[in-house]
């Protein structure tokens, strides 16, 4: 207990252990190594994995792959400037015939690019029918030719009477075709020089109302701001001479040669002329402004004539709309009977290589005749769908017809409304059309697929025809 209380000192005790050693991490030169501590490369990238090592920083300056995404939105979007003309376009009258032109120039180049994207189509799908037409030339007269050295190898007479005539016919067919497709091609060129051609002039004309548009705006501008400092010039005008006691006197001598001299002279004043401008111009001024606020015909009559020619040139618009409408479906049927001619061509031909490819191979011809009649019965469907659809597009047209402008003398509120009425006929009418027209794209696209297929068909045909015959010759 004594030594506990008193706290009696422990002896030293010393470690030998040496299983984990202390070693640091510089070595002296005699000193323990262990074989990882050595300096190779590979325990230095040891090392290296597991310490981890800064990679540089590294920087891709590749623009071989741009991302486009949204580019076309963005395009569609409106400018800031943009937003303003339309917030302001109600005020801006002057010239509603330069925006209605910028449209119809608009809705052409539209058109027009249509156009050019359908003919570029048709130019691929010949150039894609010239090179398999070619194809299956050069296959054919290699045939030929091989039936040709086998004939003239044995020089034992006896030619036999097989299927070389009819080879011949079918090279001499494919070669005219050919013929025809490279004057098609041809023509398409053209066309889409033309074509290419008028849009470039419609381009400088559409460059050229925009650059005329943007004149008359500033001026517009112009003659607003002037307008505001004039009216401002006069507001300070008024408030300086109408303290004076002399307006009562002098706005009873006022003549009425006077005020039509003030009508004739600008509005704009500036602050430099107040000398000449007395208190009998001013009080006459403010007589005018009072009657025109409060009773004023004539400024009645024009704020009807200005909405009334809003009106008319809003239907002028919807008019011009429609009749560029109506002539893309125009074009669209003429391309869609094209369509459907070179349809009805390739059907036959393929009823042709059929009956062609029946006959080699001895078949049976109950089930061609029930296969004509039904393919004749959709072409007749076909046609019957066609002439209907022409006969509700001309009984549309005698409907548009109707609703004719109202005499000079009509009362304005019948003018108002029969301008209001037209113009919601004449929208429902251009929708329509936009409508008519989607649909026939859709069938003109619906036709060239059945056409491509129908060719592909022939094809597989003409080849069975070319083992058939190789196998009798």
């Amino acid at each position: 207990m004594k030594e506990i209380e008193g706290g009696a000192r422990l002896k030293r005790v010393h470690c030998n252990d040496r299983s984990q050693p202390l070693l640091p991490m510089a070595k002296a030169k005699d000193q323990f190594i262990y074989d990882s501590e050595t300096s190779n490369k590979h325990n230095q990238l040891l090392k290296q994995i597991e310490s981890g090592i800064k990679l540089k920083s590294v920087k891709c300056n590749d623009r071989s792959k741009p991302v486009l995404d949204g580019l076309r939105k963005f395009r569609r979007q409106m400018t800031v400037e943009e937003q303003l003309q339309k917030a302001d376009a109600p005020e801006v009258l002057a010239e509603p015939d330069d925006l209605d032109d910028i449209d119809r120039v608009r809705d052409d180049l539209q058109s027009t690019k249509q156009m050019l994207a359908l003919e570029l189509r048709n130019k691929e799908a010949m150039e894609r029918e010239n090179k398999r037409l070619l194809a299956r030339l050069q296959n054919l007269e290699a045939e030929l030719e091989a039936e040709r050295n086998r004939k003239s190898a044995p020089q034992n007479g006896g030619a036999p009477s097989g299927p070389a005539p009819d080879t011949d016919k079918l090279v001499a067919k494919l070669k005219a075709e050919n013929e025809a497709q490279q004057k098609e091609t041809k023509e398409m060129e053209t066309r889409y020089h033309q074509a290419a051609e008028e849009l470039d002039s419609t381009k400088a004309q559409l460059a050229e109302a925009l650059f005329q548009k943007k004149q008359a705006e500033k001026q517009l501008k112009e003659i607003e701001d002037g307008l505001v400092e004039g009216g401002r010039a006069l507001q300070k005008q008024l408030s300086k001479k109408l303290i004076s006691s002399k307006s009562g006197d002098i706005r009873k001598q006022m003549s009425q040669a006077k005020i039509n001299e003030l009508r004739k002279q600008s509005i704009p004043v500036q602050e430099d002329s107040e000398s000449e401008y007395t208190d009998e111009t001013i009080t006459d001024s403010e007589d005018e402004e009072e009657e025109d606020l409060s009773n004023d015909p004539e400024a009645q009559e024009k704020r009807v004539q200005r909405e009334l020619k809003l009106l008319a040139t809003k239907l002028k618009a919807f008019k011009d709309k429609e009749a560029s409408a109506r002539r893309e479906r125009t074009a669209l049927r003429e391309q869609l009977k094209l369509q459907q001619k070179a349809l009805r061509e390739e059907r036959k031909k393929y009823k042709s290589l059929q009956k062609e490819v029946d006959k080699m191979a001895k078949l049976m011809r109950e089930d061609e005749e029930e296969g004509d009649e039904d393919e004749d019965e959709e072409d007749e469907e076909e046609e019957e769908e066609e002439e209907s659809e022409e006969s509700e597009s001309e009984e549309s047209e005698e409907d548009e017809g109707s609703g004719e402008d109202l005499p000079a003398d009509a009362p304005v509120d019948d003018k108002r409304n029969n301008l209001n009425t037209r113009t919601r006929r004449h929208e429902g009418i251009l929708g329509a059309l936009k409508k008519g027209n989607y649909l026939l794209k859709a069938n003109i696209d619906r036709v060239k697929d059945d056409l491509s297929k129908h060719r592909e068909m022939s094809l597989m045909l003409q080849e069975d025809l070319n083992s058939v015959l190789a196998e009798l010759g």
